[in-house]
């Protein structure tokens, strides 16, 4: 193993505000109805065109959400005689920024009174539809849109294991248009934990020590590493940025990472004003078992080992919204040296 106190030069990638989606996850779950198939499906109930008087109608108990707040809504199936039908399949998704919390598979059967009941929450700021439709052979479906706003809970981390998101779309406001963008992305690793620095550490050697003059075993510095954002607010409005989402490619050969969305401080104040600029930091990679991790080490499954050497890019996403409500995205990508580098205070 290498620990010798190497350098790489490494070029940060143009940064650039573009506009980000937020994407939420698949899962399994249960509901009101019970879930089944779709052999629940009854071909006398609806006619397969817009003829069929038949209805499906859906119902959002909160329309208007925070970020990381939930609500209920009900799906309720009549047949031509507006009578409720039973035992039929309802499959619900929706576009990216909501999730889908039960019926976690995204779909399940009507109860005795034709309702198929569940849970959806705000994962990112926007406005988004969801949709729900009969399963098979009929041409029935409905539509509720869906307005996700505010600050990012400290510590929120998305709706693992949700679903939802297979419409794609959502409308958050392109940061470029904005006039807001990420003047520079720094990674903070290392000895003095506050020093930006090209080189990050991935491995931990216990056995090596740092001062041989002493009998006890000086240990490298291993800590997390710490991402600095710097942004820039040319725009018309102040900005709140509440979230941020990063993607890392290549972490391990042949797999690329995308986290859940983490909640940020804006370390000046509540905004950015205009014609000023603001610093994000927070930790993204973890040290955990002699390792550096990303997504969570201790958490459900999420958490992953860097193991691929060399330089990896990372592509950052802030996410926000103007002191008017309007969602803000930016993005911008940076390129660091991870290796298995000395972690040995320096002179």
């Amino acid at each position: 193993m290498n620990r010798g106190k190497a350098n790489f030069a490494v070029s940060a990638m143009a940064l650039a505000g573009i506009v980000g989606l937020i994407g939420c996850l698949g899962g399994q779950g249960s509901t009101d109805g019970g879930s089944g198939a779709d052999g629940g499906f009854r071909d006398d109930v609806f006619v397969s065109d817009d003829t069929s008087t038949g209805s499906i109608a859906l119902e959002i108990t909160n329309p208007s959400l925070g970020i990381g707040d939930t609500s209920p809504f009900v799906v309720r199936v009549r047949n031509a005689r507006q009578q409720p039908v039973g035992q039929i399949n309802v499959v619900c998704d929706s576009e990216q920024g909501i999730a889908i919390l039960e019926p976690q598979t995204g779909y399940a059967m009507t109860n005795s009174s034709g309702v198929m009941s569940g849970v959806i929450g705000c994962a990112s700021p926007g406005s988004f539809q969801m949709a729900c439709r009969l399963s098979v052979g009929a041409n029935k479906r409905d539509f509720g849109a869906v307005q996700c706003s505010g600050d990012v809970p400290p510590g929120f981390q998305g709706f693992p294991g949700a679903a939802g998101g297979g419409l794609g779309g959502g409308s958050p406001t392109d940061g470029s248009d904005s006039g807001v963008r990420m003047t520079s992305i720094s990674f903070l690793d290392g000895p003095t934990g506050d020093t930006a620095t090209p080189s990050i550490d991935i491995n931990f050697n216990p056995a090596l020590d740092c001062d041989l003059s002493t009998p006890e075993i000086e240990e490298e510095f291993f800590t997390d590493t710490i991402v600095s954002i710097n942004v820039q607010n040319d725009g018309t409005q102040a900005v709140r940025f509440t979230g941020l989402r990063y993607r890392f490619e290549d972490y391990q050969p042949g797999s690329d990472f995308t986290s859940r969305l983490l909640g940020v401080t804006y370390e000046g104040g509540a905004s950015i004003e205009v014609g000023e600029s603001g610093v994000f930091s927070l930790p993204v990679f973890k040290t955990y078992s002699n390792g550096k991790w990303v997504g969570d080490p201790e958490g459900p499954g999420d958490g992953f080992q860097i193991t691929n050497d060399g330089i990896r890019t990372v592509t950052f996403t802030l996410i926000g919204e103007t002191v008017l409500g309007d969602p803000v995205e930016i993005t911008g990508a940076t390129s660091a040296a991870f290796g298995d580098y000395n972690g040995c205070p320096r002179d």
